[in-house]
């Protein structure tokens, strides 16, 4: 895989990644806008590895 996982992230793709997976769980559209909204407000406040570290530390 060339290049770090820096360059490989975009927000766009996950936030698709997690619309996918909601309306993959049956999720409304409401309830998928509210995580959407909740989720683009954390790219503003937490860095990847941030992010990663509080999944790593989580039981999902």
């Amino acid at each position: 895989m060339e290049g770090s996982y820096m360059e490989d992230w975009s927000n766009n793709a996950c936030l698709g990644y997690i619309i996918s997976g909601m309306q993959r769980a049956g999720y409304s559209r409401e309830e998928i806008k509210k995580v959407v909204r909740s989720v683009y407000y954390e790219f503003d406040f937490k860095s990847v590895d941030e992010a990663k570290d509080i999944y790593n530390k989580s039981e999902y």
